[in-house]
């Protein structure tokens, strides 16, 4: 595997709210184009190429300036966006084929049609990105200028949601870009009403995006400049949105309370779970995680209600299962603590001195999610007999996750669907698995739900969820909620969804 691949430890970092503020022709747009919006984001892209970035923050600028070609929508559900009609062909979830919207246009002026989207898809493929196992295509096939088929390598009931904004790889860039992707780092060539303004932006540290006068829909404008800062301190967050230098920022547990007594409009909702990955599950390099007993230790021992008070307060809450669409509230106490439970099954295994365990997680970058978490978990697991070594992660916190030198990585994944959180954690190939490490059942009954639709695949993937808890493959720790601070003039963020993705962001007044 590429040393890069995943270089964001974002394929589930934190809540991926997007925006669809639309852009274009500075005249025909309405009249709150006169207004300025400055986002504050704690962390910003890796790299502004989709294929090779992660999502979380970042997604909320690149909402911005790459349209996909389906929208997510709160429930998991995907509407089409840049798509006029789309089926599945035949049988079995193994052929899609979708038409486009005529007249659109790519910020660098180029069209959008069928050749532009297999230019696309066939690069995205390609990248060392953390997406870019989530849907597997055999071959694009064109019909005519607007028309476009994907034959699959395997069966996938979820294709226009993996050509949404979620996972990136529906946020199309055009041939032109691609044909350089040195450039395609450092600008944004998408379908998408805004585009960077390199003169005035410093990466890492702030971009400006200005209209695009190629976007299909100018009067859909809502401001004639988008500013995003890259602001890493909380604290610095908080004083920023207080004193009006932003308009809408992420927040954290320490700061929302602080916001919102300031006279801060706060919004929060369900974002994703903390929790130790068990990379090495095999028993590659750490021989007792091989047994399930051993995991299923792991988990009695963390004392989840305690850790989740201490780090998100009320931004989140407990839980033992790792969460997707189809989370089992019943499992969320799957794994109560327990640590007299723990050490009996330690003794069942043959560990009764316990083990040695080295773990990565991601340092200081993310707050209370990262390096405290897994802190106070390893404490938990000393107790039981368990000695971890913690390693915080100060640069390519990838890199090392995937060196094969840690038996398990403490990270944040966004709430994924089952398909992509499979192709970052338990397929035999999947992204966050560099040991190739197979669970008993799970790759069959994933095939099985894959190849399903509608109630029958949802059953099946409700079973695969409920399995991969027993088996204990990861240490959920607790979910988390990012709470988002704006001003009295921000509309159209929906506090009823736990994803934002395509809210129509606005300004009143």
């Amino acid at each position: 595997m590429n040393r890069k691949r995943l270089i964001a430890l974002v394929a589930g970092l934190a809540l991926a709210l997007g925006v669809t503020a639309c852009g274009g022709d500075r005249e025909a747009s309405s009249p709150a184009s006169a207004h300025e919006l400055h986002i504050g984001l704690s962390f910003g892209p890796f790299t502004l190429d989709p294929a090779k970035d992660g999502g979380g923050l970042p997604n909320v600028m690149r909402s911005l300036t790459n349209q996909s070609l389906f929208h997510m929508n709160a429930d998991y559900t995907a509407s089409p966006a840049l798509v006029s009609d789309y089926k599945y062909v035949g049988e079995g979830n193994k052929v899609f084929e979708f038409t486009l919207k005529k007249g659109v246009r790519f910020t660098d002026g180029s069209p959008l049609n069928a050749a532009a989207v297999k230019t696309w898809l066939d690069y995205f493929g390609k990248q060392p990105g953390p997406y870019a196992t989530s849907l597997a295509i055999a071959s694009v096939e064109t019909e005519g200028e607007y028309t476009v088929r994907l034959n699959l390598a395997s069966p996938c009931p979820i294709v226009p949601l993996l050509l949404s904004q979620y996972g990136n790889r529906g946020a199309l860039s055009s041939p032109k870009s691609v044909a350089d992707p040195e450039s395609l780092a450092k600008g944004t060539y998408g379908v998408g009403p805004y585009v960077l303004d390199a003169a005035e932006s410093v990466v890492g540290d702030h971009y400006t995006l200005v209209p695009s006068e190629y976007y299909h829909d100018p009067s859909a404008i809502r401001f004639k400049k988008v500013t995003v800062r890259v602001i890493s301190n909380a604290s610095s967050m908080l004083r920023a949105l207080q004193s009006g230098q932003i308009d809408f920022g992420s927040l954290d547990s320490s700061t929302a309370p602080a916001a919102e007594k300031a006279g801060v409009k706060v919004m929060h909702w369900r974002s994703g779970t903390v929790a130790v990955t068990l990379m090495d599950r095999n028993g590659t390099a750490t021989k007792p995680l091989a047994d399930v007993r051993v995991r299923q230790a792991l988990n009695y021992a963390v004392d989840r209600t305690a850790i989740a008070k201490a780090m998100v307060g009320e931004y989140g809450r407990p839980t033992s299962q790792y969460q997707t669409e189809y989370t089992d509230p019943a499992l969320d106490d799957r794994y109560p603590y327990d640590p007299e439970k723990a050490k009996e099954l330690l003794a069942e295994a043959g560990y009764t001195e316990g083990f040695d365990m080295n773990v990565v997680d991601p340092g200081p970058i993310l707050g209370n999610w990262g390096d405290p978490t897994m802190q106070a978990v390893a404490k938990n697991w000393e107790e039981i007999g368990v000695h971890v070594k913690v390693t915080p992660a100060t640069t390519d916190f990838m890199q090392q996750a995937l060196s094969k030198k840690f038996a398990a990585m403490q990270w944040t994944p966004d709430t994924s669907p089952t398909s992509i959180t499979y192709s970052l954690l338990y397929g035999p190939k999947a992204s966050l698995n560099p040991f190739g490490a197979v669970a008993p059942g799970v790759d069959k009954l994933f095939a099985q739900g894959q190849a399903e639709s509608g109630d029958q695949g949802g059953a099946t993937f409700k079973k695969l969820n409920s399995l991969i808890t027993e088996q204990a493959l990861n240490v959920p720790i607790y979910e988390y909620q990012i709470p988002w601070g704006m001003n009295e003039h921000i509309t159209g963020v929906d506090k009823g969804s736990w994803i934002v993705f395509g809210a129509d962001l606005g300004w009143k007044g």
